[in-house]
C-alpha cells in the first residue's frame, strides 16, 4: 500500500513539476513590437468620368507595445499617396495616408496600390488598393480612323461620331491637326447629354511618303478632361515613277 501511495506521488511530481519552471515564451519575456493595423485597406471609389481626380484617406494605428515607423510609402502609376500624419506613432496611436488617383488616360475597370512600407514584425509591407471604374464622358465611335491605300494628293474623307455620356452640356474650341495633310470640322460647336456630334475627316497624303499619322485635336469646355484627341492613320500607294517622253526618229 506505501508502495502504490510512493508511485503516486512521484508521478504527480513528474506531471507539475514542469509547470512550476518559468516558461521563456511568456508574453511578458516577448520582445516589444510595433504592429499596425489598418481600418480599411481596399477601398472602391465606384464610377467616375476619365479626367475626375479621386482623394481617399487611408487610416491605420499602431497595435503593437512598440513604437511604429513609417520607412516610406509607395504607389503605382496614376496614383500619388501622401502620409498625413507622423511617420513615427507611439502605442495606441493613429495615422493616415492620403491617396489621389488622375484617372486621365485611363478607361475601364481599374486597381491601383499602394505599398505601406514601416518596422512592424507582423507585416513590414503593407497593400493599400484603390478601385473603381473609368467611364469616357466623350465617347469617340470608331476610337480612331484608319485607311489604307490611299493616293497621294487624292482627298478621301472620314466621320467619327462623338456621343456625349456625361451628364452637363459640353462645348467645342477650334479644331486642330498635327500634320498639314489632315483637315477636320465639326458638325455642331456644343453638345448636350444623350445627343451625338459628327466630326468629318479630310485626309490628302503628299507625294514621297508610305505613311502618314496625325491626331485631331478638340479643345472642350465644361467636361472633365480639357481635350479630345482622334488618332489618324492611314497607309499610301507609292507614287508610280514618270517616264521621259519616247523621242520620234
Amino acid at each position: 500500500m506505501m508502495k502504490s501511495r510512493s508511485y503516486t506521488f512521484l508521478w504527480t511530481l513528474l506531471v507539475l513539476f514542469p509547470l512550476a519552471l518559468p516558461s521563456s515564451g511568456r508574453a511578458e519575456d516577448a520582445k516589444p513590437a510595433a504592429k499596425i493595423s489598418v481600418e480599411a485597406a481596399d477601398h472602391d471609389f465606384g464610377k467616375v468620368f476619365s479626367g475626375e481626380k479621386v482623394v481617399h484617406v487611408f487610416k491605420f494605428r499602431n497595435s503593437g507595445n512598440a513604437p511604429l515607423l513609417i520607412e516610406r510609402v509607395r504607389q503605382s502609376c496614376g496614383c500619388t499617396a501622401t502620409v498625413l500624419s507622423s511617420t513615427s506613432l507611439e502605442t495606441g496611436a493613429t495615422g493616415e495616408i492620403q491617396s489621389t488617383f488622375n484617372s486621365t488616360g485611363f478607361s475601364g475597370e481599374v486597381v491601383k496600390t499602394i505599398y505601406l512600407y514601416s518596422n512592424a514584425a507582423d507585416s513590414p509591407v503593407v497593400q493599400l488598393y484603390l478601385r473603381g471604374t473609368v467611364r469616357q464622358e466623350i465617347v469617340r465611335q470608331p476610337n480612331r480612323v484608319s485607311l489604307d491605300r490611299l493616293i497621294p494628293e487624292k482627298t478621301v474623307s472620314a466621320t467619327v461620331k462623338l456621343v456625349h455620356q456625361g451628364v452637363n452640356e459640353i462645348s467645342f474650341g477650334a479644331v486642330q491637326v498635327t500634320t498639314p495633310e489632315l483637315k477636320a470640322k465639326l458638325s455642331s460647336s456644343r453638345i448636350n447629354p444623350g445627343e451625338s456630334v459628327t466630326v468629318t475627316l479630310a485626309v490628302t497624303p503628299q507625294p514621297g511618303k508610305r505613311r502618314l499619322g496625325g491626331f485631331v485635336i478638340i479643345p472642350l469646355n465644361g467636361a472633365h478632361l480639357k481635350e479630345i484627341r482622334i488618332p489618324v492613320y492611314a497607309g499610301i500607294v507609292p507614287s508610280a515613277p514618270s517616264q521621259a517622253p519616247v523621242s520620234q526618229p
